[in-house]
């Protein structure tokens, strides 16, 4: 009985530990309803004490153009209905399961018709993420980058709720985020 119990244990502890999302390398991708997938980026997790992860973000600038706007420029997808323009911001690096905003403010994209010579602050995309098992997957928001812009109060986390709507799915090219 003793045995099976030690076996039981082990079995749940393996599986606790293949279910971890923040650890190793994994593939960021966006998709569609209609089937499109497309892999952007990867992150690697490095485990830390207290259950967090030091992290590192890294963009497949491969698949992005080189677009100079807003007086700057920006690693932009590009699709028939919309550009996807990689807008990240901050400098934490480290996440836990129940704070994983450093790595959303490292996802953030602001999006913009194609025939659209500027980009508005108000067009932010923001990816609330959760764990899902061994991914992470997240919740799409329109997000207002006003306070990220123009900085007033918090810089650290400045996009609070009242920055943020969830977003109609139907209206975004690419609106599903998962980490796996």
């Amino acid at each position: 009985m003793r045995r099976l119990s030690w076996v039981m244990l082990l079995g749940l502890w393996t599986a606790a530990a293949l279910a971890n999302p923040l650890t190793g390398e994994k593939s960021v991708w966006l998709a569609n309803a209609a089937g499109e997938k497309l892999r952007i980026g990867s992150v690697m997790f490095e485990p830390l004490a207290n259950a967090r992860a030091r992290f590192a973000f890294r963009l497949d600038e491969s698949r992005f153009g080189e677009y100079f706007l807003a007086m700057r420029p920006f690693r932009c997808l590009v699709g028939s209905t919309q550009y996807l323009c990689h807008f990240p911001y901050g400098g934490e690096r480290e996440v836990s399961a129940d704070d994983l905003a450093p790595l959303e403010y490292q996802l953030m994209f602001l999006h913009k018709k194609p025939a659209s010579v500027n980009l508005d602050p108000r067009d932010g995309l923001y990816w609330k993420l959760r764990a899902d098992g061994d991914r992470l997957v997240g919740t799409l928001y329109d997000a207002d980058m006003e306070p990220i812009i123009v900085p007033q109060g918090e810089r650290r986390r400045p996009l609070t709720d009242e920055f943020l709507q969830r977003a109609d799915q139907g209206s975004h090219w690419l609106p599903r985020l998962t980490i796996e």
